[in-house]
């Protein structure tokens, strides 16, 4: 009785149609590794993404930074001496209002030690460079005849710019 047992129910089994084939298990299994791929390149975007967003935020903020702590100098700035556009053969001096000694703004070429306050030969960094972003004090010229200061300041990223402002303040020290 049990042999026969054993084959019925070994025909049953083999005629059972309930339950899944091996394409379909190979199909899903397809199917969750596109998805799981799928999943991972969204998450690598969205980091990119993030970082980049933070990156610009973090360059807006120092370009906040450098150009309020440029034109509080300008703008306060009292006996300027010189007129037009700073170059190495024409440094616009004027006399600070936070140190109170004859001044020059400056930057190095590649912005790296941010833009500092050069007074009396000792220099006081007034916008540092922080996070892989450096300040650069792009351009500067003092009109005498409207006693207006013009500067260009940039915020870089290693060659690429981040953010950038120009402005024209109105010198108002006496």
């Amino acid at each position: 009785m049990t042999p026969l047992l054993d084959k019925a129910s070994l025909r049953s089994r083999l005629r059972d149609t309930r339950g899944f084939m091996i394409a379909e298990q190979l199909t899903s299994i397809v199917f969750i590794g596109l998805l799981c791929v799928a999943v991972g390149v969204g998450l690598q975007v969205a980091m990119n993404s993030y970082a980049s967003i933070t990156r610009q935020a973090q360059a807006d903020a120092l370009l906040q930074q450098a150009v309020e702590a440029v034109s509080d100098e300008l703008t306060y700035a009292r006996d300027v001496e010189g007129e037009g556009t700073q170059a190495p053969d024409n440094p616009l001096y004027f006399t600070s209002p936070t140190r109170h000694e004859t001044s020059v703004l400056q930057s190095s070429e590649t912005g790296e030690d941010g833009i500092w306050l050069n007074a009396a030969g000792e220099q006081s960094q007034i916008v540092p460079a922080r996070d892989g972003l450096a300040p650069k004090l792009a351009e500067l010229s003092y009109n005498a005849d409207n006693e207006t200061w013009s500067f260009r300041i940039t915020i870089a990223s290693g060659e690429d710019v981040a953010a950038e402002a120009a402005m024209t303040v109105k010198r108002i020290g006496s």
